[in-house]
C-alpha cells in the first residue's frame, strides 16, 4: 500500500500547531507535548480514584482464580496470572469493556485534557486494554523480556500527527518500576527517519498497520540529531501523553513494585469515517479491542487463539454487560453527538 493509498482512507490531517510554546495562558503540559513530543498532565485523577481503578485491577486478576493473590507474595508468579505480553500487556479477553475500563475512560477530568487538545468534547475513545505489570523475582535480568523495543504506533506512510497517545497511571511509577520510554524530539524527525532509512522497507514496503518497529541503527541515528532517551517517572493519578510520530516502548518493572496503568487515546468523532464507526460499533458487541487509534481499526479479538493457554478460561469467563451513561455511549461512538 503506498502513501497516496493510505492519505484516501485517512481522517483529515490533524495538528497541534495552535499550540503557542510563548502563550501565557497556554499550560506548559501542552507545549511539552509539541516541542518535546511528549508530556506529563499532572493530578488528572485524584490519588483515592487511582488507588480505586488499581484495586479493580488486582480484583480483575485475582478474579481469574490461577492461584494469584495480592496479598501473598509467594502468588507473585508469571504462572498464577492470565497469559500476556511484554511483562504486562493486556488486550484480550474483553478487559476493554470491563466497566471499571469504561468507568475510567469515561472520567470527566480525563476527556477533558483531550478535549484541550482537539479543542472540542465531542470525542471518541479507543477500545485500548491495561498493562497490569507484577514483577516475577524468578526472570533473570538477562531475560529478553527487559530489553527495549523502540517503536510507532503510525505507519511511516502518514507523516504527519495522527493521533496523541495516553496512559493513566494508577500506581507510583519510578525509575526502575517500569513505564514508558520515550525518545524525546523523535517526533519532529519523523519524515526524515523514513526517508534516511529507505533502503530497510523491504519488499512489501513499510507496515501498514499503524506499526513500525525500529532497530538499533535507527535509535542511534536519532541520537546523533540530538534525540535523548527519557524513561517518564509520575504519580498516581498523572496523565502520560506523547504524539504517535515519538519513538517510544513500555519498560518492564526491574524492581519488586507493581506497574498499573490504563492506554487512553480519544480523537474528535468527526474525524472518524464511517466505516470506522461502523467497524467499532460491531468490535463493542463482540466485546473485542482495538488499537491506540480511535478512527483506525485495528483489532485485537476477545479471545486468544485455541492454543493458548487461557483459551479455556477465557471462553468460559463471563462476559461483562457494561453500563454507560449517555455521554460514556458518545465516547464509545455508539451514539451519535
Amino acid at each position: 500500500m503506498t502513501s497516496q493509498t493510505l492519505t484516501q482512507t485517512i481522517i483529515p490531517k490533524l495538528s497541534l500547531e495552535g499550540i503557542d510554546e510563548n502563550g501565557e495562558n497556554t499550560p506548559e503540559w501542552k507545549k511539552n507535548l509539541r516541542t518535546k513530543g511528549w508530556t506529563i498532565v499532572p493530578s488528572v485523577l485524584s490519588e483515592e480514584k487511582s488507588a480505586h481503578y488499581a484495586d479493580n485491577c488486582y480484583e480483575w486478576l485475582e478474579g481469574w482464580g490461577l492461584g494469584y493473590n495480592r496479598h501473598d507474595p509467594s502468588t507473585r508468579k508469571t504462572a498464577n496470572l492470565p497469559l500476556h505480553s511484554r511483562g504486562g500487556l493486556y488486550n484480550r479477553y474483553g478487559i476493554a469493556h470491563e466497566q471499571f475500563v469504561w468507568d475510567l475512560k469515561s472520567e470527566p477530568a480525563l476527556v477533558e485534557k483531550f478535549a484541550q487538545i482537539w479543542g472540542t468534547d465531542e470525542l471518541v475513545v479507543s477500545y485500548d486494554g491495561l498493562n497490569l505489570s507484577i514483577p516475577d523475582a524468578s526472570r533473570a535480568p538477562t531475560d529478553p523480556i527487559f530489553k527495549p523495543w523502540p517503536h510507532v504506533d503510525q505507519s511511516p506512510y502518514r507523516v504527519h500527527l495522527q493521533c496523541v497517545q495516553g496512559i493513566m497511571n494508577l500506581l507510583p511509577n519510578g525509575p526502575q518500576d517500569g513505564g514508558l520510554t520515550v525518545l524525546e524530539g523523535s517526533n519532529a524527525l519523523y519524515t526524515q527517519l523514513w526517508q534516511h532509512f529507505d533502503h530497510k522497507k523491504g519488499e512489501k514496503g513499510w507496515n501498514t498497520l499503524e506499526y513500525e518497529h525500529l532497530d538499533e541503527e535507527m535509535s542511534q541515528w536519532l541520537e546523533r540529531q540530538g534525540c535523548k532517551w527519557v524513561k517518564v517517572c509520575c504519580n498516581p493519578g498523572d496523565l502520560l501523553l506523547w504524539d504517535s510520530r515519538t519513538v517510544h516502548y513500555g519498560s518492564v518493572p526491574s524492581s519488586t513494585n507493581d506497574r498499573f496503568a490504563a492506554y487512553v487515546c480519544y480523537k474528535p468523532a468527526s474525524f472518524v469515517p464511517e466505516k470506522a464507526r461502523n467497524e467499532r460499533i460491531a468490535a463493542f458487541e463482540a466485546k473485542n479491542g482495538t488499537a491506540h487509534d480511535p478512527a483506525i481499526v485495528r483489532l485485537t479479538q476477545r479471545l486468544p487463539p485455541e492454543d493458548h493457554p487461557c483459551y479455556a478460561e477465557a471462553v468460559t469467563r463471563p462476559i461483562q454487560e457494561v453500563v454507560l451513561s449517555k455521554r460514556g455511549r458518545q465516547l464509545a461512538g455508539l451514539e451519535e453527538y
